[in-house]
């Protein structure tokens, strides 16, 4: 199948499951449920080959499916979505439309993912404050992804919809040495 067209049924099977949800609980677990079953079905192509056999009856298929969505305990309706894919011939699309749904979880909650760096971890106080500062900022709710980094000395540096704004003391330092050393240059010419 050609991978525009995949991705679009993909998106169009991702949006459909999406209107049957009734709250952040259940989004997120369908959205583990898809995860299984999208690591299961690129780990294990036999599997994917057993959902696509049409000499397998069709109970068979669906009795396997429950099996694997019991570890994750999806509502209902995600089980009958699943049957359908098998029904139609769709299960291929799981890996796509799983990568796409977790995709879109935080626009689907009017949420942004923001990569916080630090030198050290962070505070509490510090967390929350900075918390409440990128919601304000973003207008969103914001969900912190921290990590460590000990070489930018102090401060932080924030990453979010594809901008980086580096608060770091080690770049803080290497601006102030380019500055003193303009200065210094200046200074010597004139």
């Amino acid at each position: 199948m050609n991978i525009i067209i995949e991705n679009r049924l993909a998106q169009r099977y991702a949006e459909a499951l999406r209107s049957f949800v009734k709250n952040e609980n259940e989004l997120f677990r369908i959205n583990e449920s898809y995860q299984v079953l999208s690591h299961l079905i690129k780990n294990e192509p036999r599997l994917l080959t057993f959902f696509k056999n049409p000499a397998i009856p069709f109970e068979d298929k669906t009795k396997l499916l429950k099996k694997i969505l019991s570890v994750t305990d999806p509502p209902d309706y995600f089980i009958e979505f699943g049957e359908l894919l098998i029904k139609h011939n769709r299960v291929d699309l799981i890996t796509s439309m799983a990568r796409l749904f977790a995709k879109k979880i935080d626009p689907w909650l009017n949420r942004v993912e923001v990569e916080v760096i630090t030198a050290t971890e962070l505070t509490p106080d510090s967390e929350q404050s900075l918390l409440q500062t990128l919601e304000r900022f973003t207008g969103k709710k914001v969900r912190l992804v921290k990590h460590i980094d000990s070489h930018i000395l102090g401060g932080l540096i924030v990453q979010f919809y594809g901008f980086s704004f580096d608060f770091s003391y080690r770049t803080q330092l290497e601006k102030l040495k380019e500055e003193i050393m303009e200065r210094e240059i200046f200074i010597n010419v004139t």
